[in-house]
């Protein structure tokens, strides 16, 4: 039994390190370039789809590319609607690895493949260390070396091990045995992580027929489930976009897998007889290779109806309140069609901008001096916001607008402006210390508190425009001249009257700033759009 195990071990181990060699190598061979394919290849499902095939073909891992991409969405690099297609792709291109183990690896001689590339690769690996592009080159053709050894060392060890398997009658098993290799399958991927490695292992236990065709098919389909667990494993502690990814990876491979299992006879006779026929494969392990291409295929084209709701199901999961901030509530890109309802929607969606950033100053007011442990999720929410708003008003300018429009246009791109100077006033107001407040200066304070307080009231009335510019100003020169006066009299430091005198500012520009927001949006509000 040992003389079995140890290759079998050793198999596994020198496949899997020659998957992350080769995964390794080329990443850094390639630079930038997969990254800018991910950036500007994914602007439709189409190109999302092809460039998510591409590239895991390309660095043999789709676990790899779908971290990358639940990364890039969790950089904001990636929309939901492109990612999901990528990683769509990638199931598609993932199928390469079980051409390269049936075509390649278990047709070649191993050892004399896998030995020159092996030693060729780690010495010009060696030789080009100040080259990272070449030296990731040389270390792919290294790890392709290894992954060779890797099957060839699974395949004497299968062969060892035929006699035992022909033993149990697989294929007497009935069909309660479909189920249980698809839970070794998905046991198999979960354990190494890898999919590859798992349908390598199913590949080289096929190629002497010990297992049957369909109970290896049945394999493939568990891999191809069990690959899940390395997406969902990278969203602990991701936002909400990249948990949407990795559901959105898991929602495919199930319907690929039911689907798989449904059609199992069907996919088979296409794998079999139409292959055969075409002379394009001829031996169990490519047969399972074209099934797993096909099924993933097939996958595709039964989500392709689904994915638009889709899309829509997995935008609604894992919400949090600071992303329902961030999510315009009135803008709809089928209102770029009519222009006059599309300014009445930027009016409304301006007015909760405002209103929102309005109360979140008033909240950062009533707690003077009183940091937040960390970051600021509900001020992010809104400069998000602030950026669909923009977002929307760049595609409306591109249509055809009445004359008039551009007046309301500009005012509302100026209440977005409003909206994030009092969100970075208020922030900057709540990272200064509490004011020093003596008996001449405790007035004065109170004061210019106060007259923010109502200026943010009255900026948060929709009905009534009250310009409290004035009283601001009043309250601030009033302020100003009791700070200076008291660093004149001695009562008051340099240190307190500067920090002071900064303070007042940022009060100043809180109130005025919320002021200006609600004069700007003016009769917008009441349905005047600037249409007429």
């Amino acid at each position: 039994m040992t003389s079995i195990l140890a290759p079998l071990l050793g198999g596994l181990g020198l496949f899997l390190l020659g998957m992350a060699l080769m995964t390794d190598g080329l990443k850094t061979a390639a630079g930038d370039a997969l990254k800018s394919i991910l950036g500007a290849w994914t602007r439709t499902r189409a190109r999302g789809l092809v460039a998510g095939a591409f590239i895991t073909a390309a660095v043999q891992s789709s676990s790899a590319v779908t971290v990358a991409t639940i990364g890039f969405v969790n950089a904001g690099l990636l929309t939901l609607g492109q990612a999901i297609w990528v990683v769509f792709g990638a199931n598609v291109g993932t199928t390469m690895t079980g051409w390269l183990v049936s075509q390649v690896g278990l047709k070649l001689d191993w050892g004399a493949l896998a030995l020159p590339l092996i030693g060729l690769g780690m010495i010009a690996g060696l030789a080009l260390k100040s080259r990272p592009r070449l030296g990731g080159a040389a270390q792919a053709v290294a790890g392709f070396g290894l992954f060779f050894l890797g099957v060839g060392l699974l395949q004497q060890a299968f062969s060892g091990l035929a006699p035992q398997i022909a033993a149990l009658n697989l294929e007497e098993a009935g069909i309660f045995a479909i189920p249980v290799f698809v839970l070794v399958g998905a046991l198999l991927t979960t354990l190494t992580q890898s999919s590859s490695a798992a349908i390598a292992i199913t590949l080289s236990a096929s190629a002497g027929g010990a297992v049957p065709l369909p109970l290896a098919a049945a394999a493939v389909i568990g891999a191809n489930i069990g690959t899940t667990s390395t997406a969902l494993l990278a969203t602990i502690g991701a936002t909400p976009a990249a948990r949407r990814v990795a559901m959105a990876h898991v929602a495919f491979n199930a319907v690929t897998a039911l689907a798989a299992l449904a059609l199992l006879p069907l996919l088979l006779w296409a794998s079999e007889g139409v292959l055969d026929g075409a002379h394009l494969v001829d031996d169990t392990p490519g047969r399972l290779a074209a099934f797993h291409t096909l099924f993933n295929v097939l996958g595709v084209l039964l989500i392709l109806p689904l994915a638009p709701r889709l899309t829509r199901w997995l935008a609604g999961l894992f919400g949090t309140p600071d992303e329902a901030l961030s999510r315009p509530e009135f803008l709809d890109s089928n209102l770029l069609q009519t222009p006059a309802l599309a300014v009445r929607s930027l009016a409304l969606e301006c007015w909760r901008l405002h209103a929102l950033a309005l109360d979140l100053a008033a909240a950062r007011l009533a707690a003077p001096g009183r940091r937040s442990a960390g970051p600021d999720h509900r001020h992010d929410a809104l400069s998000d916001l602030a950026d669909a708003i923009r977002d929307f008003i760049d595609r409306l300018t591109q249509t055809t607008l009445a004359p008039q429009s551009g007046k309301v246009l500009a005012d509302l791109v100026r209440v977005i402006q409003h909206a994030e100077e009092v969100l970075q006033a208020s922030a900057q107001l709540q990272a200064l210390p509490a004011p020093r407040t003596g008996p001449a200066l405790k007035p004065a304070w109170q004061a210019i508190d106060d007259q923010v307080r109502a200026s943010l009231a009255a900026a948060a009335d929709r009905e009534t425009f009250a310009d409290t510019a004035a009283d601001t100003e009043k309250a601030f020169q009033t302020l100003k001249s009791a700070l200076l006066a008291a660093l004149a009299d001695g009562s008051a430091g340099l240190g307190p009257v500067d920090t002071g005198l900064v303070r007042a500012q940022v009060l100043r520009r809180i109130a005025l700033s919320a002021r200006d927001g609600r004069q700007r949006l003016g009769d917008w509000l009441n349905g005047d759009n600037g249409q007429s």
